[in-house]
């Protein structure tokens, strides 16, 4: 028990470069691994998209393996040098930062979930998360929904919530407390409701693992087993919703055409299916189960291929970082990517993002490829510096650095830091709420004064 005891100590004090790089690994190194294997080249004969990876002269050349691997040369030098460097100032940081009164988080949560259900409502989002008969509606409505719901909400939903949910939770293993019981079981139903209208499956999947951390980080008994359990719900949530999103029929997965297709949007090539064949989601999601675990294996390493290719071969053709730096330029790689894999209806809303260092690759070749993933690494480094048992927020920043390191295996540098789900808002919200205890406490110390004085 001691040495399990220490492995699971260990992995929470490492938990955001624990989870980088076992993101990364399954998502992208596997598959890629494994279409070098003469199973794995058959398996990439079974779609067009996936077959033309063979054509290209760069693959699994020496560059593209050493790319491939690179953050597992890169990541762990630079967090140990960042705890040793960073340690000590991120803990006096850390200790800026109180705990949320019953009161001030009930008023935060109740303005936070206000916004967002205004914003759902206005966009009847549950009548479009209903519509689309097929894979291609569906990707359709979760376009209009995440633009008529508009970017402000859809913040305050995947990042600040989400925060405060995993608070509720950490407090609630911390301090066995009702109140934080029952809104941890609030949090986690309302959560779930507007996640999964946004008819996207990685945002409930996400929100879920993010839970599923904090008990293994701070569940006082049986840490792993609840783990494991929390692991066979992400897996069976997993299969179910993208059974809904997917708009998949309850028919044998061999006989349907370009089954395994699956995009990064997971669009066009799924195969049409009438609305009245969806409504046994569990029975679809057992009968496509062995297409879905491929599509999660290969959804992220097929990517990768097609960067190493155009972007090694044609440079950086979407220009470096200054371009990119400008709002709304005509090229990105994910969307140039997604062009030359797909080139379907969906060219220029389609992306085909990429982990943060072959983001950089991407723009600017080795140098702006390393300096990306040192910068990712230096981040997910100063939350192994937070200390896990001073109070509940630090502890549910640890839990949200973890889920900005499966971002980072996923998404460009700045993906994880000001997109919808970033680090940016929810450090914005706790520096408005220092900032308030700070001004809080001068009133009361003024008050207390004057009181004093007319005495």
């Amino acid at each position: 028990m001691t040495l399990l005891d220490d492995f699971r100590s260990w992995v929470s004090r490492n938990l955001a470069p624990v989870i980088f790089l076992l993101a990364y690994l399954f998502t992208v190194v596997l598959g890629n691994v494994l279409y070098s294997l003469p199973f794995g080249r058959e398996g990439l004969l079974r779609s067009a998209y996936t077959a033309d990876i063979l054509s290209f002269d760069t693959l699994f050349s020496p560059g593209y393996w050493l790319l491939l691997f690179l953050p597992f040369l890169i990541t762990p030098l630079v967090v140990v040098l960042v705890r040793k460097g960073l340690g000590r100032a991120v803990l006096a940081l850390s200790n800026c930062v109180a705990e949320f009164s019953r009161a001030e988080y009930i008023f935060i949560l109740a303005a936070c979930y206000g916004v967002v259900l205004f914003a759902l409502v206005r966009a009847d989002a549950f009548s479009l998360f209903l519509n689309g008969a097929d894979a291609v509606a569906s990707v359709l409505a979760r376009f209009k929904i995440r633009s008529q719901v508009g970017f402000f909400s859809l913040m305050i939903l995947m990042s600040p919530l989400h925060f405060l949910s995993i608070y509720s939770l950490v407090r609630w293993m911390r301090e066995r407390n009702w109140f934080w019981l029952g809104l941890s079981i609030f949090n986690g139903v309302v959560m779930s409701a507007f996640l999964i209208m946004l008819n996207m499956k990685w945002p409930i999947l996400i929100f879920y693992a993010g839970l599923v951390l904090a008990i293994f980080v701070y569940a006082k008994r049986h840490a792993y087993l609840k783990t494991a359990l929390g692991g066979v719900l992400l897996i069976t949530v997993y299969f179910l919703i993208s059974a809904f999103v997917f708009r998949l029929a309850t028919i044998d997965p061999a006989k349907m055409v370009q089954s395994t297709d699956v995009s990064v949007v997971e669009a066009p090539l799924t195969p049409y299916v009438s609305r009245t064949k969806i409504l046994d989601v569990g029975n679809a999601a057992t009968k496509n189960a062995p297409m879905l675990v491929f599509a999660a294996v290969n959804r992220m390493a097929i990517i990768y291929p097609y960067y190493y290719q155009v972007f090694t071969r044609e440079g950086a053709v979407c220009g470096g970082i200054l371009a990119q730096a400008k709002v709304g330029p005509v090229c990105r790689p994910s969307t140039l990517i997604y062009t030359r894999m797909f080139n379907d209806g969906f060219n220029g809303r389609g992306t085909a993002p990429a982990a943060v260092h072959i983001s950089g690759y991407a723009l600017g070749g080795w140098p702006i490829a390393v300096g990306f993933l040192v910068f990712a690494s230096l981040v997910l480094g100063l939350f192994t510096c937070l200390p896990l048992e001073l109070n509940s927020v630090t502890g549910a920043l640890a839990i949200t650095g973890a889920i900005s390191g499966y971002h980072y295996s996923q998404l460009p540098i700045e993906g994880p830091i000001i997109y919808d789900h970033g680090l940016l808002w929810v450090f914005l919200m706790l520096f408005v709420f220092v900032i308030y205890r700070y001004l809080l406490g001068l009133f009361r110390g003024d008050f207390a004064g004057s009181k004093k004085q007319n005495l």
